[in-house]
């Protein structure tokens, strides 16, 4: 038969067991509010990452869209410029060289010298005879210089 014993040992280990259940349940509910979380968190975030794909693809397509405007307006700054050119230079024949003359040899003035001058008033002195004005030996460029000035667009 069975005893007192076996029978309060039975009961502590039926309680042992039920408080067991209860602890584990109560850790299973908070597992699954904490998986409930992480999985709105996941949801949330898998929402703005699609609406941040989105963003991005729209402000490439933009960016593409300013370059090739930029491009548009650039092209069409460079044809302007190259038809104002060829206006301003319709031929693109070369010009002979314009002679070059050859240089005149040069008048050398001799350097006043002060060991010729007495102790005399200025005013007796003999007036000092000027020479003919110097020449220049300065010749002109032997390419035209271009008068036109090329437009440049400065994006940056």
């Amino acid at each position: 038969m069975i005893s007192l014993d076996q029978v309060l040992l039975l009961e502590e280990k039926v309680e042992s067991a039920v408080a067991k259940i209860a602890q584990l349940n109560a850790e299973n509910a908070a597992l699954r509010s904490k998986c409930a979380e992480l999985t709105n968190a996941l949801s949330a975030k898998t929402e703005q990452f699609s609406s941040f794909q989105s963003d991005q693809s729209k402000i490439e397509e933009g960016i593409l869209k300013a370059l090739e405007r930029l491009n548009t307006v650039e092209n069409a700054v460079h044809a302007a410029a190259a038809k104002s050119a060829a206006a301003v230079n319709p031929s693109p024949v070369q010009e002979a060289p314009a002679p070059v003359a050859e240089p005149k040899p040069q008048q050398v003035i001799p350097e006043p010298s002060f060991e010729n001058i007495s102790n005399t008033s200025f005013d007796t002195a003999t007036p000092v005879q000027e020479s003919a004005p110097q020449q220049s030996s300065y010749t002109a460029p032997q390419q035209p210089v271009q008068d036109t000035i090329t437009p440049q667009l400065d994006i940056f």
